[in-house]
Order: structure tokens, then sequence, then C-alpha cells
């Protein structure tokens, strides 16, 4: 049976979990409680797991004013967890958090209670795709050094740097002096 062909759309996890029977690891990682780590390669199906367990646990586990979130680290895998959710009926709503690592603090941790740390963000408030960088970090350097100037030794020795020498203790590198 197609998953598109269950009627009751909150029951579809129920469908796709019959799958995961064939495999003992998907099942075991299916049917855990608590922490759970899955360690597979590519195409092994733990995004299909994982989207049918979060699925299994907001139908029967999570109820409000609780909530679930599916962290990742790139937009691709977001993506991809939010079109086989989609598929098993699974939207993203208040009590449902789709997105990477970064966006989770941004928007669960960091907007929320920034204030009260003292952290004086704008609203509103984003962070640049990678591809925006991008397009930023050329801009900056043809205005800076030269149109000319292949981007990508420099943006290389500018990470090093970065990542080697700066000192964001120090007053200049405080968010609240920037957004004040």
């Amino acid at each position: 049976m197609s998953l598109k062909n269950v009627a009751n759309p909150k029951m579809r996890y129920l469908n796709a979990a019959e799958d995961l029977r064939e495999n003992p690891g998907q099942w075991r990682a299916y049917n855990c409680e608590g922490n759970c780590v899955v360690l597979a390669g590519p195409g092994s199906g733990k995004t299909k797991t994982l989207t049918i367990k979060v699925a299994r646990m907001l139908a029967e586990e999570v109820t409000n004013p609780r909530g679930i979130a599916c962290l990742t680290y790139n937009s691709e895998c977001v993506h991809e967890l939010k079109r086989k959710l989609k598929i098993l009926g699974v939207q993203e709503d208040k009590n449902v958090f789709i997105g990477t690592v970064h966006s989770f603090c941004l928007q669960v941790v960091l907007l929320p209670y920034g204030k009260l740390a003292g952290v004086a963000l704008p609203y509103p408030f984003s962070v640049a795709l990678p591809s925006e960088q991008i397009k930023f970090f050329e801009r900056a350097l043809a205005e800076t050094v030269s149109p000319e100037e292949n981007p990508s030794p420099w943006r290389t020795k500018m990470d090093y740097y970065r990542r080697t020498y700066l000192d964001r203790d120090e007053p200049e590198w405080q968010m609240q002096n920037y957004y004040t």
C-alpha cells in the first residue's frame, strides 16, 4: 500500500514502519526508548527510520504543550527531513521544529531569550545563506582589494586568521556594540 493512499495521515507511519521490520537495526532504532545513536553509511535508511520514528512519537507520545525537534547539520538534510515527514502527514507546527543546529539556536534560544542575557539583536534577524555569504565576501573583496582578485585563496586565509588570531573577548567583538 502506498503511503499516499493511507486514509488517516496520522496513521501513515504505521504502514511505513512495517518496512523497517525487515532490517533489525532500523527496527531497533524505531522502537528504542531514550537516547539512540544510529551509525550507518549513505543510503542505508537513517533518514527514513528517523522520520517514521518522529511521526510515531508525535502521534503516540508527544502531546501539547510538549514538542519535538529534529536537528541536522545542513539545509539539504532539513529539506529531506521535511519532505519525508510531509509524506507521513507531519507538518512543521508550533510543537514541531525541523532545522539545522544553528537555526534552532537562533530561533529557539537566542531570539526568544537573548534580551535576558543582554544580547540586543535586531528584528527581524536572519543568518545569511552560504550562497549569500559568498556573494557578500566577493563584493567586499572587490571593493577593498580589487575586482580581479580570486576570492578563494582570500577566503581560506581569512577563515584561518579568524579561527587562529581573532580574540572575540575584545570589546569590539561584543555583539551589543554592533546592535545598540
